[in-house]
């Protein structure tokens, strides 16, 4: 059963007045067995305090202290994850001097300790990650961005429309001298009002004729964020690119499916940050966020929408990056980081999620899981069971999903032989899925032998890639 995390945080706060919960979510220390039963979905929920300015940690009151996981990028998994922290107060000064290259007392280590929980469901364990990095940026690191900031001006938005334009020009008047910004607008229709550009006033001024052009009645979202995604085109992908989607979710008009969009998204490198307002649809923009390395913001007020605008740039400039190679596993990861302040009595612990998954795609989209089986036979190899467990995690955690298993060879021995060969391990998949406790009617097999290569079979290196098990989502 999924519970509301806000349960969980009251019962929490009964136990202990220290406990707490914000950004990704933070908490005093907590045991093991506590971090287990807190492996639920944390739905990204945003904090309601937002980053301002920035103070040394020698100037702060510690016993206000917050500590979250802002966002995770995963463009590098297997081989490296990224995690964006931000320690920061209740007055929304962001505390810098606590890592290299700015920290001041260097007998002290802040960022203690990091575990990771694998698995929303089923044979879910934890586990802790040796070694890892932490590194300081602030404002004095000029780090250049490119930045496009998508707007919503459809009927819906009539309410908060002059907000979000105002927040816009906040935005802008903030940006920094070499960053690049662009600006698009959308409700049926789609328009650049600026194209990516470092000058501020030319910015402004484009943004200021737009304002006057009123609201449309319809809203094309998906679209809007798919065509800004190509304003990047001709940037460089090793600085940073990132989309600020202002919106209230419903999506009206266009016919893009979100899967289109997160797999722009990691090819180019583009992370979205979607701001959602009020009684807004959220599901399809929290997905978004979550899968290209973006956070998701809810807004219930005007004022925190200008706060959000100025939240979001402050935190592009002010982070700690913290840098580790993850376990393998093919699924939902939850992280919890550990930060030791002395005069605590005890730890800070951010909290974030990640999901390595493909299971985001659409409907008719195929995918290669690595599942290993021995030459000529069916029986699927011990170390791919835990690809089985991840699979079934997965399975329980969407219980809409249903997937079709394909099995596939190379071109070794006769049409016929490697037409049952695959039938029989895709089969075999499926049972060991099923045996885990999946309805068998979510999983449908087919065998395609030797008919659908996707390398070259005159070498072991294509006839590997040919020898695979393929999956096909049939419903979400």
């Amino acid at each position: 059963m999924k519970y509301p995390i806000f349960l969980f945080s009251a019962i929490f706060i009964i136990i202990s007045l220290s406990l707490q919960f914000s950004g990704c979510s933070h908490s005093r220390e907590l045991t093991e067995f506590d971090l287990q039963k807190q492996f639920i979905d944390l739905e990204d929920s945003t904090s309601k305090n937002y980053i301002t300015s920035s103070i040394p940690i020698d100037s702060a009151d510690i016993t206000k202290l917050i500590y979250d996981i802002w966002r995770i990028e995963t463009d590098k998994y297997p081989d490296n994850i990224k995690i964006y922290a931000r320690v920061y107060d209740s007055l929304g000064h962001f505390i810098n001097s606590m890592a290299e290259p700015y920290i001041k007392n260097k007998d002290v280590k802040y960022f203690t300790k990091i575990d990771e929980g694998l698995g929303k469901i089923y044979n879910k364990k934890m586990v802790n990650i040796p070694q890892f990095s932490v590194r300081e940026f602030g404002a004095n690191d000029s780090i250049p961005y490119n930045i496009v900031l998508n707007l919503d001006n459809s009927g819906s938005m009539s309410g908060v429309y002059n907000t979000i334009m105002d927040g816009a020009e906040l935005f802008t008047s903030m940006k920094f001298k070499y960053d690049k910004l662009a600006i698009t607008g959308f409700n049926e229709n789609y328009e650049v009002i600026s194209t990516l550009n470092i000058n501020t006033d030319e910015i402004l001024e484009k943004l200021k004729n737009y304002r006057n052009k009123g609201l449309g009645r319809y809203s094309s979202v998906n679209e809007s964020i798919f065509k800004s995604m190509d304003l990047f085109e001709f940037t460089s992908n090793e600085v940073p690119r990132v989309m600020a989607l202002f919106t209230d979710g419903d999506e009206n008009f266009s016919k893009r499916e979100i899967g289109d969009i997160i797999k722009k998204a990691k090819q180019q490198k583009i992370h979205i940050f979607c701001v959602a307002f009020g009684y807004s649809k959220d599901s399809d923009l929290r997905e978004i966020a979550k899968y290209t390395g973006g956070k998701f913001y809810k807004a219930y007020t005007k004022e925190e929408l200008t706060a959000i605008f100025r939240d979001i740039y402050m935190s592009l400039r002010n982070f700690y990056l913290i840098d580790y190679v993850p376990p393998k596993y093919y699924g939902m990861h939850y992280v919890f980081s550990h930060l030791t302040v002395p005069g605590l009595d005890s730890n800070l612990i951010a909290q974030g999620e990640y999901d390595v998954s493909d299971f985001w795609r659409d409907p008719g989209d195929e995918f290669v899981i690595p599942i290993n089986f021995d030459f000529a036979k069916w029986d699927i190899k011990p170390e791919s069971l835990p690809v089985i467990d991840e699979l079934v995690d997965q399975m329980m955690s969407r219980p809409k999903l249903k997937i079709e298993i394909q099995g596939h060879t190379d071109n070794v021995g006769t049409q016929e032989f490697n037409q049952v060969l695959s039938e029989k391990r895709a089969n075999a998949v499926k049972e060991a899925i099923v045996s885990r406790g999946i309805d068998e009617s979510r999983i449908r097999t087919r065998g395609f032998g030797l008919t659908r290569p996707i390398a070259n079979n005159d070498t072991e290196e294509g006839r590997a890639k040919n020898r695979r098990t393929q999956f096909v989502i049939l419903a979400k």
